[in-house]
């Protein structure tokens, strides 16, 4: 998986939680702002969380919690 890829996500989850303050957008948000499939987002945001970008509660949505300065 690219790394401009998990760059684009992360920077719309920071711009995101930055204009609806604090909350974190779904996963269709991630996809269609990303021009992805949905069925990808998850993957990527397992890997920024394997790099210790952001956090995650498991069964909760929207629980994504950023680690680089959020």
């Amino acid at each position: 998986m690219p790394n401009e890829m998990l760059n684009t996500i992360y920077n719309f989850i920071r711009d995101y939680r930055t204009a609806h303050q604090g909350l974190s957008p779904s996963q269709r948000e991630i996809a269609v702002a990303c021009y992805i499939n949905v069925a990808y987002v998850g993957r990527y945001l397992d890997l920024l969380e394997a790099r210790g970008r952001l956090e995650r509660t498991r069964g909760q949505a929207r629980s994504i919690r950023l680690l680089d300065g959020d």
